[in-house]
């Protein structure tokens, strides 16, 4: 007559955080279990995984009630309690608080700090074989950023004397004639866009209807985060702010009739 082995069980290893309760824990995976091992030899197994040593380990198995069951017999066989498959056991840090690690904290775990001297200097980095193939800000043929703000600037300078963009004049935002509105700002909006919008100009348009993005406000990158800045007085979803390529100016744009609107419709 042969005995049979108990199978293996998958079961939810979990360290709860320093506070307990609904925290975050530091450990959670799930582990397959020997049911012929001895509560010390768990302990063993799950020194590595939960970085609690052996002798420092509280473990506790959640019964189905809700209550918890201590695994305080290191010789006892981990089929002698209710394991089932999906069940939680909790390892509990016995240290002292002072004692035990947060790992969830990594300033609080060694580590090793290469400065920028000693990284550039190294031959087998990702910045080495960057100059080696001559890419990114070790590309010789590649603008600057203050070049590409410049370029940026005149590109934009040039679209808006050409189309003779300028504050107070009507506008037709996109080709889009339900965004028709006045011009009311002209100019560089700093902190908007990042470092790729840096140098752009940029058209401000109170539209006649509600269908724009803005109030004449937008949000910017400031020194100490982000922040909105307003470039005129307008009221909700009137205000939009685009390129100098997508407006056009003239008085042909002026505000379209309801009325004259429904008629065309009756047509």
């Amino acid at each position: 007559m042969s005995l049979s082995t108990p199978a293996d069980i998958s079961i939810q290893i979990v360290v709860p955080g320093p506070t307990g309760g609904e925290a975050k824990p530091l450990v959670s995976t799930e582990r397959r279990l020997t049911p012929s091992w001895s509560v010390s030899t768990l302990k063993t197994k799950l020194e590595p995984i939960t970085g609690i040593p052996s002798t420092s380990q509280l473990l506790r198995l959640a019964a189905l009630d809700g209550s918890w069951l201590a695994l305080d017999d290191d010789g006892a066989q981990l089929s002698s309690f209710p394991l089932r498959k999906g069940a939680v056991l909790e390892v509990v840090d016995t240290r002292p608080r002072g004692a035990q690690i947060n790992w969830g904290n990594v300033s609080e775990v060694d580590k090793y700090v290469m400065t920028e001297e000693e990284y550039a200097k190294r031959n087998d980095s990702v910045m080495a074989w960057k100059k080696r193939q001559k890419l990114g800000r070790f590309d010789p043929s590649q603008k600057s950023v203050d070049q590409l703000t410049v370029e940026r600037r005149q590109k934009d300078e040039e679209e808006v004397q050409e189309k003779g963009i300028q504050v107070g004049l009507r506008a037709r935002v996109g080709k889009d004639d339900g965004k028709r509105g006045e011009v009311r700002w002209l100019g560089e909006v700093e902190g908007l866009g990042g470092a790729r919008e840096r140098g752009c100009v940029w058209v401000g348009v109170d539209l006649d209807e509600p269908v724009g993005r803005n109030d004449g406000s937008v949000e910017v990158e400031k020194e100490d985060g982000k922040g909105k800045v307003r470039l005129w007085e307008g009221k909700a979803k009137h205000g939009v702010l685009v390129r100098p390529e997508k407006v056009e100016v003239g008085d042909e744009w002026t505000v379209l009739d309801d009325l004259l609107d429904e008629d065309m419709e009756e047509v």
